[in-house]
């Protein structure tokens, strides 16, 4: 049996963690900190080849979370358009299906959804909408996730009743839902009568769910993930690497491999160091010249480049890692999600 060590636990090491699992391979995940995945809106912007929109889409379903796809549209927690291709089905609405009438049902002094902010832009591109704050027993802190308080029977209870008393057809509310309560949103319209949407957020419960849902889908592949920790060494002998060494804590081990995929992410989640130019914190790997925002690890025909330019044998990158020339904004995700897709195709060739 063929063993990978993937380095990093965002969307691409994960996505294709579970791929190659799935393949046949031992796979072990590594990986400390949040992803800059969990940091998204969960929603994909760009298109994603075939293969991997089918398998996305599965692993999602499996999870009880289906995505919808397609020309999708969606309003954001200030209340600006938002298109992309892939989405939580209560994110976002197909062409031609656009609401009406909106009421914007925000937290009162709470940054997740800014009710009177958004329905003013909402009404600015075409919608009939108005702000509400929702009538809350207790403050809910800035600085605190929404989805914290709305856990509770009670808490649902005082939740439809605001949504009943909304005049428009839709309600566009706060990311409230965990992926655990994601269920809540189908009893939510349910006994409100009310068709519900959640704003399309950063930072919050979205992108969490959809990194939490890869975790999953790897886990069901049977990949090992050890998570809170991180690659310190690599041991190589010429330009294959054989092995690794992981440290968590006060636990330390080696791990030997045949592959090893690189999808660490750049240096925003303490994937490549950034000291005036980019470097490559293992001290093994070239870096592509110049500081860009598309700066990361060269490399050529999916393997990464040895500090002197020769093509490493058996390692592999994905993700925001990788130097790409001109990085698309906004379609993070699904770059991350096509790179898996494609290195495993490569890797499979070792």
């Amino acid at each position: 049996m063929r063993r990978a060590l993937v380095v990093g636990m965002g969307a691409s090491g994960l996505l294709a963690a579970a791929l190659l699992a799935r393949n046949g391979w031992k796979v072990t995940a590594v990986g400390r900190g949040t992803p800059a995945s969990a940091m998204s809106t969960g929603c994909v912007r760009g298109n994603l080849s075939t293969g991997c929109l089918k398998h996305v889409m599965s692993i999602f379903q499996a999870a009880g979370m289906p995505l919808v796809g397609g020309d999708r549209t969606g309003a954001t927690n200030i209340g600006t358009r938002y298109d992309c291709s892939l989405s939580p089905e209560p994110s976002t609405w197909a062409q031609g299906e656009r609401p009406k009438s909106v009421t914007v049902l925000g937290l009162d002094g709470h940054p997740s959804l800014r009710p009177m902010l958004a329905a003013s832009l909402l009404n600015g591109w075409g919608h009939r909408a108005e702000g509400r704050k929702m009538k809350m027993k207790m403050i809910v802190p800035m600085e605190s996730s929404p989805s914290s308080f709305f856990r509770s029977d009670d808490a649902i209870e005082h939740l439809v009743d605001e949504v009943q008393q909304c005049s428009g057809e839709t309600v566009l509310l706060p990311a409230l839902f965990t992926l655990q309560d994601h269920r809540r949103w189908n009893e939510l319209e349910r006994r409100s009568g009310r068709k519900v949407m959640e704003a399309i957020t950063p930072l919050g419960e979205p992108g969490l769910r959809f990194v939490q849902v890869l975790e999953a889908g790897a886990v069901q592949a049977g990949v090992e993930l050890w998570g809170g920790r991180k690659v310190t060494a690599l041991k190589t002998r010429g330009n294959n690497i054989e092995a690794a060494v992981v440290q968590g804590g006060l636990d330390t081990r080696s791990v030997e491999t045949d592959a090893v995929l690189m999808a660490s992410g750049g240096p925003l989640v303490d994937g490549t160091l950034l000291r005036g130019t980019m470097e490559d914190p293992f001290n093994t790997f070239r870096m592509a010249s110049g500081l860009t925002i598309g700066n990361g690890y060269a490399h050529a025909h999916g393997r990464l480049l040895a500090k002197d330019g020769t093509i490493m044998e058996n390692v592999f990158g994905a993700g925001d890692c990788l130097s790409i020339p001109k990085r698309k904004y906004g379609q993070g995700l699904s770059q991350a999600l096509n790179d898996a897709w494609n290195v495993v195709r490569d890797m499979e060739g070792v």
